[in-house]
């Protein structure tokens, strides 16, 4: 098993896991294990006083496992006939209905839905979504005679205004979702 490399481990956290293969009927079949990432709003919900409750957290997690399914193609999975899968049931109506869901929750965020896509989906950090906005600049300091340069965002309260718009957008989230986690 191959393990992320140095530049991916740098970038974001990754877990070892169980490959798990649903079958119709719900009869699950573990496979192996993988190499899986992390999402990055995992990552915030750990850190201290970030404004993440555990609700906020399970809508962001059905969030994003809803967006994950919508992205499977309808039609490969149901014209993929190898080794029992793509019976021409289910797979289609599951992948419709999830992008329903997603469609949903994404309404019911808003204006601000572009912000919560960067961050739940795409694992940018603020600083990154506020660089793509407006921007960004070089940061230059000398440690012990050796130059260093960092790219930041152009202004240091543009990741601020991007953290407020991704725990508004949370909050909706929560309001729209909270309600399908909880009826099943």
């Amino acid at each position: 098993m191959i393990g992320p490399t140095p530049e991916q481990q740098g970038r974001a956290t990754y877990a070892l896991g169980d490959v798990v293969d649903t079958r119709p009927g719900g009869k699950a079949i573990t496979i192996g294990k993988a190499y899986r990432r992390e999402p990055y709003f995992e990552e915030l919900a750990r850190r201290e006083a970030t404004g993440i409750s555990e609700d906020d957290l399970r809508c962001l997690r059905f969030y994003r496992n809803a967006f994950e399914a919508a992205q499977r193609s309808p039609v490969r999975s149901v014209l993929n006939r190898d080794s029992g899968s793509g019976q021409g049931e289910g797979p289609m109506l599951a992948t419709l209905m999830s992008a329903s869901d997603h469609t949903y929750l994404e309404r019911g965020v808003g204006a601000i839905v572009s912000t919560l896509r960067a961050v739940a989906l795409d694992d940018k950090s603020y600083a990154q979504v506020a660089m793509d906005r407006w921007g960004s600049r070089e940061q230059r300091w000398i440690i012990n005679g050796e130059h260093r340069v960092k790219i930041v965002p152009k202004s240091g309260k543009h990741a601020g205004v991007v953290r407020e718009e991704f725990l508004q957008a949370v909050g909706r989230l929560t309001v729209c979702a909270l309600p399908y986690i909880r009826t099943g």
